[in-house]
């Protein structure tokens, strides 16, 4: 069996990571709990709407790079590619029904974004696929990226 040749630091990683990192805070940011009437409350619905999409997109770049660079598994490329859509689908619901005084719906934006960049950066760094194989670690990213996209859009269909 070849031995694995070392890679380099992955630059381009951290720096996807970073970008990643200031949209998911100002998503965060711009995540509301009143339903109060305006333009304000328009302007920070926009705000939030392009923020949000703004990391769907740094994450779907980053999920690229780690099926292409990475050791992410094939079948985890092929799931993320349903997947990552409907995550960002129940954290545009979430963050809905945060607008609409549910201060729990607050988990879906906080925690779908990190599975995914978590799952990218385990298949990168390869200390980390030492300690959990990136099989298992995708397997156990993705199944819960789908229960909580689930969840999410399960309860914004019920309240």
């Amino acid at each position: 069996m070849p031995e694995e040749l070392p890679r380099s630091f992955p630059f381009g990683t951290v720096l996807l990571l970073a970008i990643t990192a200031v949209l998911y805070l100002a998503m965060l940011g711009t995540t509301s709990f009143s339903s109060g009437g305006g333009d304000a409350a328009f302007g920070r619905a926009m705000a939030s709407l392009f923020f949000t999409v703004g990391l769907w997109i740094a994450l779907a770049v980053l999920v690229v790079v780690g099926s292409i660079m990475g050791a992410m598994p094939r079948w985890a490329g092929i799931i993320a590619i349903v997947l990552l859509p409907l995550s960002g689908v129940a954290t545009f619901a979430a963050i809905d029904m945060c607008s609409r005084h549910i201060k729990w719906a607050i988990a879906f934006p906080v925690v779908l974004p990190l599975l995914i960049a978590a799952s990218t950066l385990w298949g990168r760094v390869p200390k980390f696929r030492a300690a959990i194989s990136m099989k298992r670690m995708s397997a156990a990213i993705w199944a819960l990226v789908l229960g909580l996209s689930g969840a999410a859009l399960l309860a914004a269909s019920i309240i």
